[in-house]
């Protein structure tokens, strides 16, 4: 059966990205443990695998108490502790029946899918392993933090529909409402690529707080969308913030977005655009605010095209990416304007885990970046060298170091630029219990011999809410210390 539409699409509408940037000097990586990510450099896979993949069968294997077959019409029928096994799937159930030449398979009592740590429980069920078609009944389950629930869902070749309403948390409440969930009248689940839902409402703690037509949320790539504010305490130059992030598909491969941030020391600070999103690479049209060190820049008709990492041949752990973007952009302090031009290429290596041990591991790139603008009529490159080794020494401790060498590319931005040429960058984490955490992160200026900047964060979560506090300690005489606050749930 596609039952793992049920055990995993949902949960996927919520989770990480396939795709994830590699390791670098950027600052929103800074605070974050190599440990908690599974592939940083995780590829586009190559055709000739999807297709297999594609073409697999579905071989049935059927284990009972009792069971009777007859040869000539096709029919089966078991009873007692049933285990039909397929493809990695196993069904546990009291009673089946079908036929092995239509294809046709019934759980006439139910039964429940284990796949890894999924588990899906269902009334009653139908499927034909020949169309691919289905049919399942009060369906419930949980796939890792996720829970979810639908009425009735039937099953096709390419998708699954949740037709009689459904509702996806990820909060494990069971003595107060969940902190976070969503509803909708129908569910469109498309394995791999995206889960579409109709008639959203959004409930926190149990209560409605807003409706909407339509919502679509990714399956592969990261969603540009929070299905509720988020909202902080930033510095004291901007001080708090609001944020909420919207995206609206225009088709399959086309969705307008806006990541909507109001500050209440420096206003309203928008961004919107449009995204053209192929397997290979995607294509984003924006305009929009983005702040670095608090130096803000308007990206005005800024184009980028960014081409996904690829394996360079089947089996190489080596792969590829590139991006191209070009952009009036504004200096908000100074006023200045310029064309911004900037392309790279890169090479990544996949994971190395070291030691046989999958607590050991190494990330490396190298690449190569160029920047032109227009206002000083330069064309300025860099090569870029990034490796982190991460370890993790025990359940409740990790710790990683990174080596990070960029050269500034512009004279006229600081956006987007890395805090020093050559960075040694060290970081130590402690999992107090399920809650609490706290990190330590230290970055050292190779060039100048010093000490740049010290982080420190500690989190706490609540049932479905965190609560981040992160103090940056600034060792230069240019940069002062900040604190910043931060108040989310977790996961959406």
């Amino acid at each position: 059966m596609h039952k793992t539409f049920i055990a995993t699409a949902l949960a996927l509408g919520m989770c990480l990205p396939v795709y994830a940037e590699q390791f670098s000097n950027s600052n929103s990586d800074s605070m974050l443990s190599p440990i908690s990510v599974e592939e940083p450099n995780a590829a586009v896979p190559h055709r000739e695998k999807l297709d297999t993949e594609k073409q697999q069968g579905l071989p049935i294997r059927l284990t009972g108490e009792h069971a009777e077959y007859d040869t000539v019409s096709g029919d089966f029928h078991a009873e007692g502790n049933i285990k039909v096994s397929q493809n990695g799937q196993d069904i546990y159930t009291t009673q089946v029946k079908g036929n092995m030449k239509t294809g046709d398979i019934w759980l006439l009592e139910g039964g429940k899918l284990v796949e890894g740590a999924s588990e899906t429980q269902a009334a009653w069920g139908h499927y034909n392993f020949n169309n691919k078609t289905g049919e399942m009944k009060k369906l419930t389950g949980k796939n890792g933090k996720d829970f979810f629930a639908a009425h009735h869902a039937e099953i096709y070749p390419d998708k699954m529909i949740l037709d009689e309403g459904g509702s996806t948390s990820r909060c494990p409440a069971v003595k107060h409402p969940k902190c976070l969930e969503i509803k909708a009248k129908t569910f469109e689940i498309y394995p791999h690529d995206k889960m579409v839902a109709r008639d959203v409402k959004v409930f926190v703690r149990g209560k409605h707080i807003y409706s909407r037509d339509y919502w679509e949320n990714s399956l592969t790539d990261r969603s540009k969308e929070r299905i509720l504010p988020h909202i902080g305490f930033k510095d004291s130059d901007k001080g708090t913030y609001v944020n909420l992030s919207y995206e609206r598909p225009l088709g399959d491969k086309d969705t307008i977005y806006a990541d909507l941030n109001y500050y209440s020391k420096v206003g309203y600070k928008p961004v919107y655009g449009l995204e053209h999103n192929e397997r290979n690479f995607k294509v984003t049209y924006e305009n929009g605010w983005y702040e670095d060190d608090d130096e803000w820049v308007e990206k005005q008709n800024n184009i980028r095209f960014d081409y996904k990492n690829h394996h360079i041949a089947p089996g190489l752990p080596l792969s590829y990416s590139a991006y191209f973007e070009r952009g009036l952009w504004k200096n908000d302090d100074s006023g200045r304007k310029s064309w911004h031009t900037e392309y790279g290429a890169f090479l990544n290596h996949d994971r190395i885990y070291l030691f046989n041990s999958k607590n050991t591991s190494l990330d490396l790139t190298i690449g190569k970046k160029w920047t032109r603008e227009s206002a000083e009529d330069t064309l300025q490159s860099t090569n870029v060298y990034y490796a982190t080794l991460g370890q993790k020494i025990s359940p409740k401790w990790n710790t990683w170091v990174g080596y990070y060498r960029e050269d500034f590319t512009t004279d006229v931005f600081t956006y987007d630029q890395p805090d020093m040429a050559k960075e040694l960058r060290n970081g130590l984490q402690y999992i107090m219990d399920d809650k609490n955490s706290f990190t330590i992160v230290n970055r050292y200026d190779l060039d100048q011999k010093e000490n740049y900047e010290t982080r420190y964060s500690w989190t706490h979560k609540f049932c479905c809410w965190q609560l981040s506090l992160i103090y940056k300690h600034r060792d230069t005489n240019d940069k002062d210390s900040a604190f910043e606050a931060k108040f989310d749930f977790v996961n959406w």
